[in-house]
């Protein structure tokens, strides 16, 4: 099972929890949980033995996923809730404030960022000779970093507007898969 399956699982998980979980907790308990539950199975298929650097850095990619597809789909609940609210229309099923939300989705972009960090950092002390598949993937995820970089700080300090956040954070999430699939792609060749 590739990761992107194990990525995929746990954002159903996180979807499941958000859904059906209407405290005002429900997303930090689904982060988490699904984290973990990502954790959990990546580490069931791979076995914790014989964990290296390479999987680490699978791990750690599919993590960084997670979190920047949470931000994003945060990010466009919140910006739904506002424009509802500026319509006019009221709405009563959400215990968590608007602040308090982007205040988290902040967070969740934080830890985002910090992995993909990680998975750079890790990624190219993996390789010793440099190929075109290693480049290809470190242009990528360098893309992705300073786009998230850059969404992060303009949302943060210079109050850039959710669309702009969602867009970034959309292209970013592209970039990461696309640094995967090309990666994929060029090995098969």
């Amino acid at each position: 099972m590739s990761f992107i399956v194990q990525v995929t699982i746990s954002i159903v998980i996180y979807f499941f929890i958000r859904i059906f979980s209407k405290s005002e907790r429900s997303l930090y308990v689904s982060v988490c949980f699904s984290a973990f539950a990502y954790i959990l199975i990546f580490l069931s298929i791979n076995g914790l033995s014989n964990t290296n650097l390479n999987d680490a850095h699978k791990m750690v990619t599919g993590l960084s996923l997670f979190f920047l597809f949470v931000a994003y789909n945060e990010i466009i609940i919140l910006e739904r809730r506002v424009r509802k609210i500026k319509k006019g229309q009221i709405i009563n099923n959400e215990t968590l404030p608007i602040e308090k939300g982007y205040k988290i989705v902040f967070k969740i972009l934080g830890i985002g960022l910090t992995l993909l960090s990680l998975v750079a950092v890790s990624g190219l002390s993996m390789e010793f000779v440099y190929s075109t598949e290693l480049i290809f993937k470190a242009i990528f995820t360098f893309i992705a970093w300073l786009i998230y970089l850059v969404t992060l700080i303009g949302i943060k300090f210079f109050n850039f507007s959710t669309r702009y956040a969602t867009r970034g954070l959309f292209i970013a999430m592209w970039a990461v898969l696309a640094a995967y699939y090309m990666n994929s792609y060029l090995v098969n060749l």
